[in-house]
């Protein structure tokens, strides 16, 4: 068997727990048989005992310490006395040849006894590797003096040494963001912070062993955590070593990686989201153990602050103060979660760092079920903060802010693998509010500074719970994310507007980014189809502040100067177009429309192109007049005409329904169909330049007629046939034409009397113009015709509008 494939069958039949033991027993034996194979060959029938062998192997550095993974380098010392009694270079010669056959990747060091402590005593990274020693084979005795000489060594300089690995892991009172792609060797939790941790233990306790448990700083479920994450840490290491020869944890390797772990998914999370949770969940106990471990033995030879600043510093809470930093005593009695709130609530409103100290103070608060409406005030006490970005990112560093804020639980070390984020779910919410409570931009600063103070509480939670729908399932995540915040702010009871806004706020978090950058803001459609989900001001407001601080989040890169124009470009047009009631309610009910589509069986079962398609149609109209399923009908119909489609019914009365790619000649139209007398007309621009137009007459047509019909239809529409049409009696007082109804659209409206040909008359008027129809609402009752067009906006219409008038008036 292939020594991977043996390493595979471990994982998959063990999940991958205590891998890390597997792979150094069999890399020890791997060492040990080497060792016996070369003695047994020099030695043969005469092999003394191997404790009178002056020679000794030593696992030193990551190997020593356990730290490997499957393509780790192994470092070995190997230790001896240059004894008249034996050939000590033939033996080192037979042994580094005999190693190097080994398909390992083998460090050996031969080294004296006697020339151990000169060696090693002034490099620093020589001494580390010999910090912690483990014994692989060879003379217990040689091992026993190499270890007393190497304890020996680190009483020298032992302060430096300490101190240039304790700089690997400040500060202690900023804990670093953890990548959702981390490198489990080198980034906050990997591997190499646990290897300066565990040189510094081995050194202080000048014995060759690791004590965390004696230490008395954690307890024994602390130290059970920091176990496992250690195990799950190398476990995948190795795992990534066999799968893609890599240390960096990422979205390519995780479908390979969750099967050979064998993981299974949860009611609300997919394998690969638990995967990637779990290793983050690690990598982030691990260097906060770490830190907290040092930190204290640091403190312990070397105070930071004297008995005067302690007393001075010390706050309400407990905690201690100085130059804007908070500590926490070592052994202050963990309290309950309300209790931590009041106290956080007490401390001064400026933007503090935490110590790690107060940090694991943090990490250690109790859940207080009991306590629920204090609580919840206490929480909208922490919200109403001008600086509560600090105390909230304290509580997503000490891995409860779940606890504190139940939604928040779910995105607790999510990543988001779109190409787009960097930093997992929590943190980049966090970071969103600390862009909040930090805005550069002064006109935006305005606008939240002109909050009142349940508006700032509302924004700011809106903007640390932006996206709690991620993780939670497969939908829209902005819409499990707002009915997640509904039922949240209701339970704090925000006030119902309070509530409903922040709803609007995260279901729409990414739509002013979304239309700034990828539509023409420019275009009117655009502006009502993004203000009519917004709904008011105040809200575009809220969604302005909001777009800022989750772009700046993202990365601050992305917030460019054009950026920014564009986004206060969008925010200026839009502001101006809340004024235009009768547009702003079309768009709104169309917005209504678009929603129901989406909930559609058949919009399901469309291809995604002909999805865009619908949604891209300019005319509101359509979409207040039709059901879903009709809209979803026509465009499809739409999507595969490449002509003309001529559909005609005969039920009750002759309806004609009309699908064009093309220019039509719709006055003949209606003039072959004048004696049907027209009842209703719509007609209404799709997509791809392409029109829909359906005509209900108040009579009907024989049966054995429709194919004639439809022929003559066919016929009339594809007509170059200029026709003479009499013109109809319209008044000027029956005709009502906006050229500036809005930016991209002149409204013409005709109410007059019902007459013969007129709306074929009105057609060939259009056609003569050039007018292009948006929309059209024609429609008769009793003897009277109302009808409605919206027309493209053009210099030629401008120019043409008089002339149009005369040509549709008798006057």
């Amino acid at each position: 068997m292939n020594k991977s494939d043996k390493f595979y069958t471990y994982f998959k039949k063990n999940q991958g727990r205590n891998f890390i033991n597997f792979l150094i027993k069999e890399r020890d034996e791997q060492i040990k048989s080497c060792v016996s194979s070369v003695f047994a060959d020099l030695f043969q029938d005469f092999m003394p005992s191997i404790e009178n062998i002056p020679f000794s192997v030593i696992a030193t550095n990551k190997y020593a310490q356990s730290l490997i993974s499957v393509n780790s380098q192994l470092n070995i010392l190997i230790v001896y006395k240059d004894i008249k009694g034996f050939d000590t270079k033939n033996i080192l010669k037979a042994l580094t040849t005999q190693l190097n056959k080994l398909d390992l990747k083998i460090k050996a060091k031969f080294l004296p006894l006697e020339l151990i402590n000169e060696t090693f005593k002034d490099d620093f990274k020589a001494k580390s590797s010999v910090s912690f020693i483990r014994y692989i084979c060879g003379s217990k005795a040689m091992y026993k003096l190499a270890r007393d000489e190497i304890n020996t060594l680190k009483t020298h300089n032992q302060a430096d040494f300490i101190a240039k690995h304790t700089k690997s892991l400040l500060p202690f009172n900023q804990i670093p963001l953890l990548e959702q792609t981390p490198n489990l060797k080198s980034s906050y939790g990997g591997v190499d912070e646990i290897y300066a941790l565990n040189c510094i233990l081995s050194t202080l306790s000048c014995e060759n062993q690791i004590r965390l448990s004696t230490l008395n700083l954690l307890d024994e479920k602390q130290i059970s955590q920091f176990n496992l994450s250690l195990d799950f840490l190398l476990s995948l290491k190795s795992l990534l070593n066999l799968v893609n020869d890599d240390e960096i944890f990422s979205e390519k390797n995780i479908e390979t990686i969750t099967k050979l772990l064998q993981t299974k998914s949860t009611k609300s999370q997919d394998t690969n989201i638990r995967i990637s949770q779990k290793i983050l969940n690690s990598m982030r106990n691990l260097g906060l153990y770490a830190r907290f471990v040092i930190a204290y033995l640091n403190r312990k030879n070397k105070a930071i602050y004297t008995f005067t600043q302690k007393r001075l510093s010390r706050t309400k809470c407990g905690l201690y103060a100085i130059n804007d930093t908070l500590y926490a005593p070592l052994h202050k009695k963990p309290t309950t979660i309300t209790t931590l709130l009041k106290q956080l609530n007490t401390l001064a409103d400026i933007n503090y760092k935490l110590d790690i100290s107060a940090i694991f103070y943090i990490k250690n608060t109790k859940a207080d079920e009991n306590e629920q409406e204090s609580k919840k005030e206490q929480i909208k006490r922490l919200f109403s903060k001008n600086n509560a970005f600090c105390l909230l990112e304290a509580l997503c560093d000490a891995s409860i802010m779940g606890s504190v804020i139940k939604p928040m639980e779910n995105i607790a070390h999510l990543p988001k693998y779109d190409g787009y984020h960097t930093l997992s779910v929590d943190d980049h919410s966090i970071i969103s509010v600390k862009f909040l409570e930090n805005i550069k931009d002064k006109f935006i600063k305005n606008l939240y500074d002109e909050l009142c103070l349940e508006g700032k509480i509302m924004l700011k939670l809106v903007t640390l719970m932006h996206d709690v729908g991620k993780g939670v399932s497969d939908s829209d995540h902005a819409v499990v994310g707002a009915n997640i915040f509904r039922a949240y702010a209701n339970r704090l009871e925000l006030s119902q507007n309070a509530v409903n806004t922040g709803v609007t706020l995260i279901k729409y978090h990414t739509l002013m980014q979304d239309v700034a950058n990828r539509e023409d803001i420019y275009l009117e459609r655009t502006i009502f189809g993004f203000i009519s989900k917004l709904g008011d001001k105040k809200t575009l407001d809220l969604a302005y502040i909001l777009s800022y601080c989750i772009l700046n989040a993202t990365d601050e890169a992305l917030y460019t100067p054009y950026t920014a124009k564009l986004l206060r470009k969008l925010y200026d047009i839009s502001r101006e177009s809340f004024d235009d009631e009768t547009l702003l309610d079309e768009a709104t009910r169309r917005v209504k429309k678009e929603t129901s589509i989406k909930r559609h069986d058949e919009f399901d079962k469309l291809e995604q192109n002909i999805k865009d398609k619908i949604f891209k149609i300019s005319s509101n109209l359509l979409f207040v007049k039709h059901n879903p399923a009709d809209i979803i009908a026509i465009a499809k119909k739409a999507n595969e005409v490449t002509d003309t489609s001529v559909n005609i019914s005969n039920t009750q009365n002759l309806s004609v329904k009309i699908i064009s790619a093309k220019q039509i000649n719709l006055a003949s139209l209606l003039t072959v169909l004048a004696d049907f007398d027209l009842a209703y007309m719509e007609i209404f621009k799709l997509f791809d330049e392409k029109f829909f137009i359906r005509l209900e007459f108040n009579k009907n047509v024989k049966n054995a007629e429709i194919l004639n019909l439809k022929a003559k239809a066919i016929q009339s529409l594809k007509s170059d046939e200029i026709l003479k049409i009499s013109r109809p009696n319209i008044t000027k007082d029956e005709i009502t034409f906006e050229l500036n109804h809005s930016n991209e659209y002149a409204r013409l409206n005709i109410n007059t009397r019902d007459q013969r040909g007129l709306m074929a008359y009105v057609m060939s008027v259009f056609s003569k113009a050039d007018v292009k129809i948006t929309s059209a609402k024609v429609q008769t009752i009793k003897n009277r015709t109302r009808n409605l067009f919206l027309i493209e906006k053009s210099d030629m219409l401008c120019y043409n509008s008089d002339k149009i008038l005369n040509l549709l008036t008798s006057e």
